[in-house]
């Protein structure tokens, strides 16, 4: 064990005088009873997830063990009928390049405050990353047409994998998660393309390798029988733009960091290590989301649960907002509108290792009402 590991266990045992068990939720009905919006079949592995400001949902099905019949879909909220976004030709894969824009794998979205609409394609690793690289593409919703497409040429390699972003509008930035190689974040001007990996193997941004999501009583395992680590995973914004929280998904800690300091490129990597907070352990989360009253939403993938977590003096504290057994897996991505929080349900456990659980039922998007109405918007 690193001694910043080590210090975050000493920390974690004194803030929780238990093992992880302590974050162990009632699986019982709890909080406000979830909405069914949407169930797919099995030709849409669900795992992203946004809504616009006017309602419109879209999602994702990134490539992993099987390749969904869409990368990105819009979801009538209405007949919950479903159309390839922005339409077919994106939607046709090939694994040689034509010229014509395509998905190759579209893993998270966002919709910022300008309502555009950010989608995340992390391309996959097998392939040849020269020709089918990952790229972060802008769409204007009134027209459905890319604004600007930006890609990472120099700055990722295929051992790495971005994950999820956060849009910065009021400074034109984006702030990515990387949760392959040794962890790390990635910092996107959107004025100019140019775009850095910081943070690489801090010990925010790496999964604590003593600790492991478990299915049953194993860790969970990738295909090829090794045990899943994935490092900075979930990522949120304040509603004020100021701190970018994120952690990663194989552990229990919680970190974030000044949106100014990662923006600051005159700032060594030492210096910016030291500008990052430790917030404490918490609950296993995957997807985050930070409400416009800061807090915290993530599902909580040892419970099948979603947590809302609040700050105080300077920790996280947690409980469980929704707990709805046999209907709820896996809640992954996030989005919130008009006083709603809207849940990607992946079933990540079900499909996505060797030791998989049983499926317990569709990929499907709930919504849930946030306490006192939540207010319109992300």
């Amino acid at each position: 064990m690193t001694s910043a590991f080590k210090r975050t266990a000493i920390i974690a045992t004194l803030l929780l005088g238990a093992s992880s068990t302590a974050y162990a939720a009632d699986q019982g009905q709890i909080g406000p009873p979830l909405q069914t919006v949407k169930t797919f079949g099995d030709d849409f592995h669900l795992v992203g997830l946004a809504v616009s400001k006017t309602g419109r949902i879209f999602a994702t099905a990134p490539s992993g063990n099987v390749r969904s019949k869409y990368s990105m879909v819009e979801v009538d909220p209405k007949s919950g009928d479903v159309k390839p976004y922005p339409d077919e030709q994106w939607n046709t894969f090939t694994d040689e390049p034509n010229g014509k824009p395509e998905w190759i794998s579209v893993q998270a979205l966002w919709v910022d405050k300008a309502d555009h609409l950010w989608a995340l394609d992390c391309s996959l690793s097998k392939l040849d990353q020269e020709k089918l690289p990952p790229k972060l593409v802008e769409f204007d919703l009134k027209t459905n047409k890319v604004i600007r497409q930006y890609g990472f040429k120099g700055v990722v390699s295929p051992k790495d994998s971005l994950n999820d972003l956060r849009i910065d509008v009021d400074h034109g930035y984006a702030y990515l998660t990387n949760i392959g190689s040794k962890g790390s974040l990635v910092v996107l001007n959107l004025k100019t393309g140019a775009s850095r990996q910081v943070l690489v193997g801090d010990r925010s941004t790496l999964a604590d390798p003593n600790e492991h999501l478990m299915i049953g009583k194993d860790p969970a395992l990738r295909p090829d029988g090794s045990v899943a680590t994935i490092h900075a995973d979930g990522i949120a914004m304040s509603p004020d733009g100021r701190w970018l929280y994120y952690r990663p998904l194989t552990d229990h800690n919680y970190w974030r960091v000044p949106t100014a300091a990662l923006r600051d490129a005159k700032l060594s990597e030492a210096d910016l290590a030291r500008k990052v907070e430790f917030l404490g352990t918490a609950e296993m989360t995957g997807g985050l989301i930070m409400g416009p009253d800061d807090t915290l939403y993530g599902g909580d993938l040892e419970n099948a649960t979603v947590v809302a977590l609040k700050l105080s003096n300077g920790k996280f504290k947690s409980k469980v907002f929704v707990s709805d057994p046999g209907k709820l897996s896996w809640a992954d991505g996030f989005a919130i509108h008009d006083g709603y929080l809207y849940i990607a349900d992946s079933h990540l456990w079900e499909v996505a290792f060797k030791n998989n659980r049983p499926r317990s039922g569709p990929f499907a998007i709930f919504k849930v009402k946030l306490p006192d109405g939540g207010a319109s918007g992300h």
